[in-house]
Formats: C-alpha cells, sequence, structure tokens
C-alpha cells in the first residue's frame, strides 16, 4: 500500500534539535540520531555522485541533504564516491575488529574488501581517501542557531606507509548508523560491480539505506547527488536508464509513474521490514 496522500522526506530526517523544552534538547538529539546520521552519509551530496578536481580544502560548504530545520556545513576536501567505499570498508572492518569501533588493517586487504576482483590498486590513492575522511568534520546547526553537533567519520587514523598497514577509529555514532556488518557487506557487493559509474554507486547506496518503497522526485535525486549542474532533461534520461538497469539485476522489484519527473521505485523488503512509502522532494 503507497500512501500517496502523505509527504514525507525520506529518512524522515527531522531534526533532533527541535524541542519545546532547552533542558530536553540532548535528549531529543539522542533519539533517533543514528538513522538521520545515516541519512546524511547516504541521501546527501556529502559522498557526491562527481568527482571533484582539483581536491581543495574548503570551509563551511553547505550540504544538500533532508534534513529539516538544520544549516549542515562540509570542512575538508569534498568527497566523491571512491571515498564512500572506502568510508564503508573502514566500517566494515571496525565491525569485524576485536575492539569494536577499532580496526587494524593493510590498504591492500581494504581494496579487495572494496573491490574483490580488482587485479591492481593505487595504495596512495586509497591513503589520500582514508586521509579525507579523517579529516572530513560535519558541522550541524538548527535554525535558530541554539544548537550545534558537529559530526566525524572518523576519530582518528595511523598510516605506516613503509609496511601499508593502516589503524583507525570509527566515530561510535556513525557506527550505530549502520547497524551490522551483513548490511554493509551487502552494500559493498551490491556497488563493486558498478565500476566508476558515481551515479549508479550513489543510487545503489541511496536505495539500500531507505525504506522498501519510494516515491522519488527527479528535481531532488538530482540535488542530493551532487549532480545540480546537470540539465535536466540529460538527468532524467540518465536516472532512468540507471533504474532499469537495477530492475534487470533484481536490485529493485518495480519501477511505477506517480507523475511528472515521479516515479515509485520498491525493492525486496527484507524480513521484518515495514513496505513503508516515503516521498523524496
Amino acid at each position: 500500500m503507497y500512501h500517496d496522500e502523505i509527504g514525507f522526506d525520506t529518512m524522515t530526517l527531522t531534526s533532533p534539535l527541535d524541542s519545546a523544552h532547552p533542558t530536553c534538547a540532548v535528549d531529543s538529539l539522542e533519539q533517533g540520531l543514528s538513522g538521520r546520521l545515516l541519512g546524511l552519509v547516504m541521501a546527501s551530496d556529502l559522498f557526491a555522485a562527481r568527482s571533484w578536481s582539483p581536491r581543495q580544502w574548503q570551509e563551511g560548504v553547505a550540504l544538500e541533504t533532508c534534513w529539516p530545520g538544520a544549516a549542515i556545513r562540509f570542512c575538508g576536501e569534498r568527497l566523491d564516491q571512491d571515498d564512500l567505499d572506502a568510508f564503508l570498508g573502514c566500517l566494515l572492518l571496525a565491525f569485524r575488529g576485536q575492539a569494536k569501533g577499532s580496526a587494524r588493517f593493510s590498504l591492500r586487504d581494504l581494496a579487495r574488501l572494496i573491490h574483490p576482483k580488482a587485479r591492481r590498486f593505487d595504495a596512495r590513492r586509497l591513503e589520500r581517501s582514508l586521509w579525507r575522511l579523517a579529516s572530513a568534520r560535519i558541522d550541524i546547526e538548527d535554525a535558530a542557531g541554539c544548537y550545534v553537533i558537529q559530526v566525524r567519520l572518523l576519530n582518528t587514523l595511523l598510516c605506516d606507509r613503509a609496511a601499508g598497514i593502516c589503524a583507525l577509529d570509527v566515530s561510535p555514532r556513525m557506527l550505530a548508523a549502520f547497524d551490522d556488518a551483513a548490511r554493509l557487506e551487502r552494500l559493498l557487493a551490491a556497488r563493486a560491480p558498478l565500476g566508476n559509474d558515481g551515479f549508479a554507486r550513489w543510487l545503489a547506496a541511496f536505495l539500500s539505506s531507505g525504506p522498501a518503497a519510494l516515491r522519488l522526485d527527479f528535481g531532488a535525486l538530482r540535488r542530493l547527488s551532487g549532480l545540480s549542474r546537470q540539465p535536466m532533461a540529460a538527468f532524467r534520461l540518465r536516472a532512468v536508464a540507471v533504474l532499469q538497469d537495477f530492475l534487470d539485476l533484481g536490485a529493485i522489484a518495480a519501477i511505477e509513474s506517480a507523475g511528472p519527473d515521479r516515479l515509485i521505485v520498491s525493492r525486496p523488503a527484507a524480513r521484518g521490514e515495514e513496505p513503508a512509502c516515503l516521498l523524496l522532494s
């Protein structure tokens, strides 16, 4: 059943800073923060579907997100889908580590985790991605300017270049947002065959983190994926082609028209999952 009468933002990312009583702000922040952080990573242009060149340091860049009622700004070198692969790999290794949230690994092992069938990898390129993740900072401020959250993707990073080994600590908040290792394994496996298609990889991550059914607006997809400079006609064709590929592969179950520039996309619901339909607009 599709709830077309009611419009929601994907991930239901209401601001955790909204509170009638200032003394309850911390409590409201704690409730549902993991889901909001998952949406911040997967349903925004934090890890854009485009490549950035050159990689210049940027301070206070506004992010396009589904988190209403808050200004979200990024500091660091802008991140792309290669960086998201590295981050997902770090999260998976942190889940598997002896001390939860910490991981020690070789760059070669991380590369094989991300692209199991790749014959070669660029160690320095992967290390630079890790340093971008470690230096990234996201500042979230409510509309009234009363409260601020600062989010880090990685808390610490050590790289032994001579041995090709790294050790890191993942933000516990981010680790909680991604639930479990099996979810990350499935996502990495789904993204690996997509090659260098940044938008296909972004959309695969987005669909995996949302509900079983989404009513999508092409304008919102273009904005959130970081492809707002692409003409809408070209973006529409690209999005439909990628969704059709996902349908052929069985990654999604159905695509239905929902009006001009809108589609309802459904994927097989996981066991115990409610097949809710949320609106992305």
